[in-house]
């Protein structure tokens, strides 16, 4: 009697350790299949982000009503050379936006940042239009931008009322740093 007696709480915290082995591998096997974000390059934001050269394009969207209507532009245009860059921008049907990024500096389009308008807009909302993104040192480059409705996080942003003949389309820069 006193054999089994001593044999039963071996026999328990045997089976409580390979309980306890058995399940934590299971359970820690599950991140096996789960793949880490931070693993995949990804765009988080509704716009897209390029880099033609020294300039960088972030987060850049068009915000329109409407199919043929005009759409604000929004993103940020980032010069990482010594030389202010001048970029243009346009899509088919639109007249180009001409924006100067200074050097080492950004331009912020859109609600907070300038006004940049394309006159016509060829797509509606939710669908992609290519936008033309023209430098002196890199030619002329295009980017799949979406459009987006003017609703929820975009419902301030509206395109700028257009210029009179006798100006063109344009937005100043300013400088970060």
């Amino acid at each position: 009697m006193t054999t089994a007696a001593q044999t039963t709480p071996r026999h328990r915290l045997r089976a409580v350790l390979g309980a306890a082995v058995l399940g934590t591998t299971l359970l820690g096997g599950c991140a096996v299949f789960s793949p880490v974000q931070t693993d995949y390059a990804y765009q988080a934001a509704d716009g897209v982000n390029a880099t033609f050269g020294d300039l960088g394009v972030r987060n850049l969207a068009v915000v329109a009503d409407a199919k043929d209507a005009p759409g604000a532009l929004i993103g940020q245009l980032v010069n990482t050379s010594t030389e202010d860059i001048e970029v243009s921008l346009s899509s088919e049907g639109s007249e180009p936006v001409e924006v100067t990024v200074p050097r080492h500096g950004t331009v912020s389009l859109g609600e907070d940042g300038e006004s940049a308008t394309l006159s016509t807009v060829p797509a509606a909302p939710g669908e992609v239009i290519t936008i033309s993104v023209a430098t002196s040192g890199t030619g002329q480059n295009v980017l799949s931008t979406p459009v987006l409705p003017p609703v929820g996080y975009y419902e301030g942003i509206t395109p700028a009322p257009a210029p009179s003949s006798s100006a063109s389309p344009s937005a100043s820069a300013s400088t970060s740093g």
